[in-house]
């Protein structure tokens, strides 16, 4: 149900829950919206009034805050998607204030049911979950479902309340504060970085469950609903990249196989981002048969050949991998891309040679099981696993030489940075706009990173070369997005990278707060165009989609400048309470240095040989950013002045206080 409102978007109201008293109250949530667009700004303003320094991630006075935003459950293209937001403790060396998100349907029922974000605190004496039915709101007793997976605690819960409620969950990895544990809804959605189903688990949340029966209030519900359907229509272009392509059909010939939304309105389901699999025989459990989704990195699973990920497990066994590690709830981007990869280098070093006595090999799919099992547990080595393979190197003395093959910064597995994840080309220059990205982020610049890296290299002749474009179409393509075709030729070197590095950092705000998928935005490419520059049928440019629902959706009547602003504020913001609460600086950033300076993974043809990290070139790139930023280029803080220019008056005031903004 759409209604028109003339200030439309947001639901209006926070809902607020401390467990340590069982207070349950609500908050209006419009006015952050209207300075911090929704989501992931919502979040980095609560955590900024209220998570002082020196509060961990498992203390009772740490927040975990659910937020949604003003096109979450509309008809905008893409727009089921929610934002996590906690301190995080999966990061290292600093347990830092980040972000996770998921897809799905969990969010738009949430906004449906009347809320824009859920803000928990304080800690249970005993399991617990939160049942919203719309307006009425509980927390009930969780002991049943204590001890529980995902799958089963979705399960349970939908038996108790309805098929028409949705639930994000927790596992056992959860309640047992693994640092890698997600939170789960549906079959394969999570958010899945940060470790933030053990913050749940701390505070001993096991669930939250939710009925919405309401609308969306938009304020301009017909344009809204025209505009948002030429916007699908765009979508539904050649995307130039065949990656995502079916599995073998020889593989999957026995099982039903259909494409899945994994997000609410997507608008092009056949990016075979998602596949959907029926009634599939296990191999570590022959007797049971497993249905749900293959989505992103739990493929690799099954191993995939020619690469390190090369471990020969198969389609069956993949799959069932897939489901038993999300039931447990351990993130599989940690498993599969960083901590498998780095547990065969210890093996092929000599370094390990069994797990707690038992036969290790990962061409077999019990030997993932028996990692899994102990991991959710903390079994034995497991428990030093649990804490993630950067903490676990230390802990168990084994790998810590080569670790940083495989982790970028700040504890997270290397992301399109063209040297630790080796499922995603990217060569040389583009990975120097993730590498700025990485140094000023609090986990993998993951949205930020797709915006840039992934969008050229997929639609580059390298990956695409019948459907993508030519190397001067993309930088063609770049001017029109970033002001200069050095942004994006592959020969312009150090030149411009700092540019679309702001830019994307700015987009993941977007994303994370409107909230849209980051796979779909921002539309920047197109087979539809005869300049292949995104555009709506209307001739509006495909990085401005965002903005115009915003204005439609909300009735905010501001510009586009206006609108990147409000995500600039929170970029800013978002860095001041690392600078507050965790003392950042440029000196904190430049820790990601050494692990750029080796030499990538892939070789630029144009150029015609493989490089690492220029020192010197990156620390004048790091001074370019800072200026652009209008951020101190010693320190790497933002300033007085770009604070109080930026809505954020009070920040700069405290920072100055303490002695860390001038």
């Amino acid at each position: 149900m759409i209604m028109a409102n003339k200030i439309g978007g947001w639901a209006g109201v926070i809902l607020r829950v401390d467990l340590s008293n069982g207070k349950i109250w609500t908050e209006p949530s419009v006015e952050y919206g209207r300075k911090y667009i929704g989501g992931r700004g919502l979040a980095a303003r609560i955590a900024w009034d209220e998570i002082p320094a020196g509060v961990k991630p498992f203390d009772p006075e740490n927040r975990i805050i659910f937020s949604v935003g003003p096109l979450t459950g509309t008809s905008a293209p893409n727009s089921g998607r929610s934002t996590v937001c906690s301190l995080s403790p999966q990061a290292h060396p600093y347990e830092w204030f980040s972000f996770s998100s998921f897809g799905g349907y969990w969010g738009p029922t949430l906004k449906y049911a009347g809320y824009d974000a859920v803000v928990v605190q304080g800690q249970s004496e005993r399991p617990v979950y939160l049942w919203i039915d719309d307006k009425v709101v509980q927390l009930r007793d969780a002991a049943e479902l204590w001890g529980q997976g995902t799958f089963a605690t979705q399960e349970t819960l939908l038996r108790r309340h309805g098929k028409d409620v949705r639930v994000l969950a927790i596992g056992q990895a959860g309640e047992n504060r693994s640092r890698i544990a997600i939170i789960a809804s549906g079959s394969s959605s999570a958010a899945g970085q940060g470790g933030f189903g053990a913050v749940m688990g701390a505070k001993q949340l096991k669930a939250i469950a939710v009925r919405g029966t309401g609308g969306v209030a938009l304020a301009n519900p017909e344009a809204f609903s025209d505009f948002t359907l030429m916007i699908a229509q765009e979508m539904h272009a050649p995307s130039g990249c065949p990656k995502w392509s079916c599995l073998d059909p020889d593989l999957v010939r026995d099982h039903s196989e259909r494409f899945y939304a994994c997000t609410q309105q997507c608008a092009n389901p056949i990016c075979r981002l998602s596949r959907y699999y029926d009634n599939v025989p296990g191999v570590v459990y022959p007797n049971r048969k497993y249905s749900g989704t293959i989505t992103c990195e739990s493929s690799l699973f099954g191993g995939a050949p020619g690469t390190i990920y090369d471990w020969r497990i198969g389609f069956r066994g993949g799959f069932e991998l897939a489901r038993i590690s999300q039931d447990y709830g351990i993130n599989h981007w940690e498993l599969g891309i960083g901590m498998a990869p780095w547990l065969r280098k210890c093996q092929a070093a000599g370094q390990l040679k069994d797990l707690d006595g038992e036969l290790f090999d990962l061409n077999l799919a019990s030997c993932w099981d028996l990692l899994f099992r102990k991991i959710a547990f903390r079994e034995g080595s497991g428990d030093a696993l649990a804490e993630g393979a950067v903490r676990a190197a230390a802990i168990l003395g084994i790998g810590q030489e080569f670790v940083s093959n495989f982790y970028t910064a700040w504890g997270f597995a290397g992301h399109w940075d063209g040297h630790g994840d080796r499922a995603n080309l990217i060569v040389f220059p583009y990975w120097l706009v993730p590498a700025l990205q990485w140094a000023t982020a609090t986990r993998d610049p993951m949205a930020s990173g797709h915006g840039y890296a992934q969008n050229i290299m997929n639609w580059s002749p390298m990956f695409s070369p019948e459907e993508g474009l030519d190397w001067e179409q993309l930088a063609d393509v770049g001017a029109h997005v970033y002001g200069t075709r050095q942004a994006v030729h592959p020969a312009s070197g150090y030149e411009a990278k700092a540019i679309p590095a702001i830019f994307h950092g700015h987009r993941s705000i977007i994303k994370d707060s409107v909230t849209v998928d980051d796979q779909a935005f921002p539309r920047i490419y197109s087979n539809k165009t005869p300049d292949h520059f995104a555009r709506a049928a209307d001739g509006t440019p495909g990085p401005s989609f965002e903005y115009h629902m915003f204005r439609l959706a909300t009735g905010m009547e501001l510009s586009e400048a206006d609108f990147e602003g409000m995500a600039e504020r929170v970029f800013n913001l978002e860095r001041a309470i690392q600078v507050r609460n965790w003392n950042r600086s440029r000196a904190i950033d430049e820790q990601v240095i050494p692990y750029f300076t080796s030499i990538e993974n892939w070789v630029n043809p144009v150029i015609g040989e493989a490089v690492g990290l220029d020192r010197a070139k990156f620390g004048k790139l790091m001074d370019e950013y800072y200026t652009l930023r209008g951020w101190d280029v010693a320190t790497g803080r933002p300033t007085m002045a770009k604070l109080t220019e930026l809505g954020l008056a009070d920040v700069s005031e405290e920072l100055a206080k303490k002695g860390l903004a001038k």
